[in-house]
């Protein structure tokens, strides 16, 4: 079972340096160091909070015109700074209402509407002539048709030799024509036998006269009053159908209607045609043959209509530079209106667009070197990629929230006389920001965050100095009041002290101004305070969602953890009790000594408590939890044990991000050991090798003393630190056979020094003073924990042995812990004396 454990384990730590090597990783490095993608992603977040930024602010720096509606009293004057033209609506609407009475009127002239009688016609003659021929061919057979049988019986024709032309079916004539023809009429047409010369004159004629076109109606209905002129006076548009070919006439006067058009035909039949009779006949046929084929399309004359009045230039009035628009307390007229509403509409695009770019470029260099100032001269303040995008998120909601504030000021103009036009953003709970990340980020952050903040509400505002202030003083109280939040009402606490520097900031800048309106400062003031309780109230409630979502670790969730009823505290103590007494006593050294030098109390306490989690795993193999006295590393090799120890730190990882510690507390866990060595099992791996030789008698491969190494980072923080110097004092201190104060002192300084030498305080903000302080605290509680017994006598009927240590089982010696680097007692190193003396 031990053999496939360590197998495994070694494969393991194999596959992790060759994945390191892979990717160009250097091992020896902390994960903190090598390169990500972090940078990139800090370059994108930069752009885009720096655009949205300058969309936001860029408003602000465009021609900013006071709004008003017409009755309202100006409260200022307002001249123009440039030229502008002034559209004069009055004259446009005349100038168009013109255009549009002048637009002609369309009809539409069907040109193939003879076609249609020139079928019906031809229909008719060629019926007739049929059955003059088939009449006469039955005469000439001797034939007598069943209509001459029916007439001769009606008494219509004789029998001897009857007339062709009386046995003619006149309904067949008719019905192709669509109307009667009168008995004289169809007479005089079947005399002449519908002769094709007749049909072709009539057509003629009737399609001279409908080319020409025939008026439907001189006033149709649906022409307006003032387009019955048009009729007569007006230019008219004719369009023909199909063609759509189109020609202007002066007047529709010079088309006829109906009965004028059946009047020409008719003179024109009589001029052409000397036969009276048949004049006659042709002219009753004719004249109920004619149709209207010119028609008023209502649809295109509308469409001129508006295409003229689209074509109508606008009027427009120059406005001249430094021309006077309004006065101060000029009640408003809505030429007035309209005049200042065109002045704000003739800023210039160009202009805003440079002031974008400009913003955008003030803003790229802003956060940028603020950025760079705290990642490179800040290190208490330890930001991620996710932690930006935070900051940037909450940002920009409260810029866009001002945003809408001041545009609600500037849409109310003067209506409100109480309401000034910072009154709305002086009501927004801007402090809630900088709560916000005072609480996640410490208040070195949230100062940064504040000034950030304060900076762009400003440039919001329109370079707003007053605000500038307001907002910087408000959110540095609110920052400064959360820090520590360590219960729920913190926050509530620090908006009511928030409200009251808002309302002491709003009072100051007041006494500045020459006339400050009483009402008016009393109810910015008011709004001021309630932003304060407000800004608290938003930062209670969404800590515990930030938590959620992001994954921080607040005081509030630090205490919660600190708790004895945490599961995995209960598991510790369970799985492994000695490990669990070891935690607890490196929680409250940790938390001492955090005190003294101004590092965080309560996550060094808490991560103490959680620094040896990993240890569940295999508690037996660690010497606290060996209670039997079994050893369990005598009967495996030096590198196996080596494995076993380091891989607690991995599992204490693990365990860290399944019960959802925070990131703090699973660093510090992942930092405690740093890259200490194991040097209990490299000396005696060491050993091994060299026994090994001397009985084989061959040169066998050297060890790597980086096998023998935790895999780091090295401590981070101060907390980080401060667990890695309390866990290996702590675990040192076990092994004193008599732990008297001078031997603890002693130790103490020892193990110190070690780390400080072998380069394990490195990367932390550990100063030469902060370890004085340290080892101070830590020899206080050494020497009260580990605080020499006084033997008990001996009761009647036992026996003296063991009398030396009373009796009690706590007395007897510990052994050596083998999952801590022995002391170095190496001479000839510049070591840190006098380390925790007064």
């Amino acid at each position: 079972m031990k053999g496939r454990i360590g197998e495994t384990m070694e494969k393991e730590k194999k596959t992790e340096s060759r994945r390191r090597k892979s990717e160009g990783l250097d091992a020896s490095k902390p994960a903190s160091t090598r390169p990500t993608g972090l940078e990139h992603g800090k370059l994108i977040v930069l752009l885009t909070v720096s655009a949205l930024t300058a969309l936001l602010i860029t408003p602000s720096f465009l021609a900013r015109t006071p709004t008003y509606r017409p009755g309202d009293v100006a409260v200022r004057n307002v001249k123009a700074d440039r030229d502008f033209l002034l559209l004069d609506e009055e004259a446009t609407a005349r100038k168009k209402e013109a255009a549009r009475r002048e637009a002609p009127l369309v009809f539409d002239l069907h040109e193939r509407t003879h076609e249609t009688v020139a079928v019906r016609l031809s229909k008719a003659f060629a019926l007739m002539r049929r059955q003059i021929h088939n009449a006469q061919r039955a005469l000439t057979l001797g034939l007598f048709p069943d209509r001459w049988h029916e007439l001769m019986v009606q008494g219509r024709i004789g029998t001897p030799a009857p007339n062709p032309l009386a046995a003619l079916d006149r309904e067949s004539f008719e019905k192709p024509l669509g109307f009667t023809v009168p008995d004289q009429d169809f007479s005089v047409l079947a005399q002449h036998r519908f002769s094709r010369h007749m049909e072709v004159n009539l057509l003629r004629w009737i399609q001279e006269i409908q080319q020409q076109g025939i008026l439907a109606t001189q006033s149709p209905p649906e022409v307006e009053e003032e387009k019955r002129f048009k009729l007569t006076a007006g230019p008219i548009v004719v369009r023909r159908i199909p063609s759509l070919e189109e020609f202007r006439v002066p007047s529709i006067r010079r088309f006829p209607d109906l009965d004028e058009a059946r009047r020409r035909l008719s003179q024109r039949i009589r001029e052409e045609e000397p036969d009276p009779e048949l004049a006659r006949a042709m002219i009753s046929l004719a004249a109920p043959l004619l149709e209207p084929t010119l028609f008023y399309n209502p649809l295109e004359t509308a469409s001129l209509e508006n295409a003229a009045v689209q074509a109508v230039k606008p009027v427009y009035i120059q406005i001249k530079k430094n021309e006077m628009l309004i006065r101060e307390g000029q009640r408003l007229r809505p030429e007035d209106v309209r005049k200042l509403q065109a002045y704000a509409d003739s800023s210039s695009k160009q202009g805003g667009l440079l002031a974008f770019t400009g913003v955008f470029l003030f803003s790229c260099l802003f956060l940028g070197v603020l950025g760079h100032l705290v990642e490179a001269r800040v290190p208490s303040v330890r930001l991620e990629l996710k932690d930006y995008l935070f900051l940037a998120a909450i940002l920009l909601i409260i810029l866009a929230v001002g945003r809408c504030a001041d545009w609600i000021n500037s849409s109310l103009g003067s209506g409100l006389g109480y309401l000034d036009t910072r009154s709305f953003l002086y009501a927004l709970p801007m402090a809630a920001g900088a709560m916000l990340c005072s609480i996640f980020f410490g208040i070195t952050a949230a100062v940064f965050f504040s000034l950030t903040l304060a900076v762009f509400v400003g440039l919001l505002c329109g370079a707003d100095y007053h605000l500038f202030a307001y907002t910087l003083l408000g959110s540095l109280v609110g920052s400064y009041g959360v820090n520590p939040c360590r219960n729920r009402l913190v926050p509530i606490k620090a908006g009511l002290l928030t409200g009251l520097a808002n309302v002491t900031a709003l009072v100051l800048i007041a006494l500045f101004q020459e006339n400050p309106s009483t009402l008016t400062l009393c109810t910015n003031t008011l709004l001021a305070f309630l932003s304060g309780i407000i800004a608290g109230v938003l930062a209670t409630g969404f800590t515990p969602l930030a938590e959620l979502l992001c994954g921080y670790t607040t005081d509030i969730r630090l205490l919660e953890l600190a708790s004895m009823d945490q599961p995995l505290l209960q598991e510790l103590m369970i799985q492994a009790p000695g490990t669990y007494h070891h935690s607890l006593i490196v929680g409250n050294m940790v938390e001492a000594a955090a005190k003294s030098i101004g590092a965080n109390s309560l996550l060094a306490k808490v991560a103490g408590y959680y620094h040896d989690i990993g240890k569940i795993k295999k508690p037996l193999y660690f010497i606290e939890n060996q209670l039997d006295g079994e050893n369990r590393h005598e009967k495996l090799a030096p590198s196996m044990s080596s494995l076993i120890l380091i891989s607690h730190v991995k599992e204490g990882v693990e365990l860290a991000k399944k019960h959802r510690l925070g990131r703090p507390i699973m660093e510090i866990i992942s930092q405690h050991h740093g890259k200490s060595l194991i040097s209990y099992f490299y000396q005696k791996a060491m050993e091994t090798r060299e026994k090994a030789q001397n009985s084989k008698g061959a040169d066998l491969p050297p060890i790597d003393i980086e096998d023998y190494r935790y895999p780091g980072p090295k401590p981070q923080t101060k907390e980080a630190g401060l667990v890695m110097l309390a866990d290996v004092v702590e675990a040192a201190c076990r092994s004193l056979s008599e732990p008297t104060a001078a031997r603890i002192q002693g130790l103490v300084n020892r193990l110190i020094n070690n780390a400080f030498i072998d380069g394990q305080l490195d990367e932390c903000e550990l100063t030469l003073k902060d370890l004085h302080q340290i080892a101070k605290h830590f020899n206080q509680i050494l020497a009260t924990v580990h605080h020499k017994r006084i033997e008990y006598p001996a009761q009647p009927g036992q026996t003296t042995k063991g009398k030396a240590h009373g009796g009690d089982s706590n007395q007897r010696e510990s052994k050596q812990d083998k999952d801590r680097s022995a002391a170095n007692g190496t001479s000839g190193r510049a070591d840190l004396k006098r380390l925790g003396l007064q």
